[in-house]
C-alpha cells in the first residue's frame, strides 16, 4: 500500500498515512484531532543521481537555499469547492443586473 501525506487544518499538521489507492482521495482521521484531513501533494522528496560516478543527492548543494524560515507548501489534490460555487453564483447575479 502507498504512503499518503495528509493535512489537518484544525491542528495545522501535516502527517502520513498507509492507505489502499482505492482509499487515497478520501479524506483520513488526523491522529491528533480525529478530524477529517485533505490528501496534499508530498512536501519531500528525495532522489539520487550518479553523476561523476557515484551516487550524489540532488540538488548537489548541501547548504540551505534558502534564508530564514521555510514557508508552509500545502497544495491539496482536491482543492475545497464549497465556496467557489456561491461566489460565481452572486457574480452571475450582479453581471445579469447590469445588463437589465
Amino acid at each position: 500500500m502507498p504512503l499518503y501525506e495528509y493535512y489537518c487544518e484544525h491542528c495545522d499538521k501535516v502527517f502520513e498515512a498507509l492507505r489502499s489507492m482505492v482509499a487515497s482521495d478520501k479524506p483520513s482521521l488526523c491522529p491528533e484531532c480525529k478530524r477529517d484531513a485533505d490528501r496534499i501533494m508530498p512536501t519531500t522528496v528525495a532522489t539520487r543521481s550518479f553523476q561523476g560516478g557515484w551516487s550524489q543527492r540532488v540538488p548537489f548543494h548541501h547548504a540551505p537555499v534558502r534564508a530564514g524560515e521555510p514557508k508552509k507548501a500545502i497544495a491539496r489534490i482536491r482543492p475545497k469547492t464549497a465556496s467557489k460555487p456561491q461566489a460565481a453564483a452572486r457574480r452571475t447575479r450582479k453581471s445579469e443586473g447590469k445588463k437589465a
